[in-house]
């Protein structure tokens, strides 16, 4: 396992950083767009049903390609856009969930394993509720029950996992001390360092002592989409010697763009 410090130096190989905002670039900008339009079409189809049917409808066409292109920006995009080895991420998302409960979490420069299952549920809804939606004004399905109740049933879950979503973002952007929906808005993250501790509360001391300063903490970070986040506290594995450089994998043009492997 790698070192805080070691993960710091390979964001800013991998990672164009700006030394006056202390911030990194993660999030390209098709994939903002797609994210901030998605919620905009999303809340126009959740208020338009029964009442203003033509733009519940043309809302609903518009979510379904939005869908469309995340599932294909999610092989061609930039690197915090990508579905690679994804699975990795669910299978840590219960353990995850549970240490973000309990305020223990590590920081993710991209989306961290309850993101990840945020994100695949979300569109696994999406296209049952569009689908289901499209079937129920078709010809052949229209006034079919199992299809009406499905198009509910997965509308209405929609509507509880945005819930979900945005109390999570909140949370976790108090543990983490980082806005995360201005991240989203401009694509940038704080780039992984150290945190320092917070200021106690003064004490009575005596003229002669000095208070100690607080010492500062490494950051729990993972810089890997992939990897676990890294804990100050967890034992370092021996140094192993050192072997063949790993071959990169093939940079897209929007990494290019964003300055990823420069």
């Amino acid at each position: 396992m790698r070192d805080a410090g070691q993960a710091r130096r390979s964001v800013s190989s991998e990672t164009p950083a700006n030394s006056h905002t202390g911030t990194v670039a993660v999030w390209d900008f098709p994939l903002r767009v797609w994210h901030w339009a998605l919620a905009g079409f999303v809340l126009v189809a959740c208020v338009t049903p029964n009442t203003f049917d033509r733009l519940h409808r043309l809302a609903g066409y518009a979510v379904i390609g939005l869908v469309a292109f995340r599932l294909i920006w999610g092989m061609i995009g930039s690197r915090h856009s990508l579905f690679a080895r994804i699975s990795l991420k669910l299978r840590a998302a219960p353990h995850y969930i549970v240490g973000m409960l309990r305020g223990e979490t590590g920081r993710y420069l991209g989306l961290n394993p309850a993101g990840a299952a945020m994100l695949v549920v979300m569109l696994a809804l999406l296209i049952v509720s569009t689908v289901s939606g499209v079937m129920q004004v078709s010809v052949r399905f229209f006034g079919v029950g199992w299809i009406e109740q499905t198009h509910a049933l997965s509308s209405n879950a929609i509507i509880a996992l945005i819930a979900v979503h945005v109390l999570g973002t909140l949370w976790m952007s108090m543990l983490q001390r980082e806005n995360l929906a201005r991240a989203m808005l401009t694509g940038r993250k704080r780039v992984p360092g150290i945190v320092r501790a917070a200021p106690a509360a003064p004490a009575a001391v005596s003229p002669r002592t000095r208070p100690e300063p607080q010492p500062a903490r490494e950051e729990n970070i993972s810089v890997v989409p992939d990897l676990p986040p890294l804990r100050a506290d967890a034992p370092v594995a021996a140094a192993k010697p050192a072997g063949p450089p790993r071959m990169p994998r093939s940079l897209s043009i929007h990494d290019k763009r964003l300055g990823v492997g420069r």
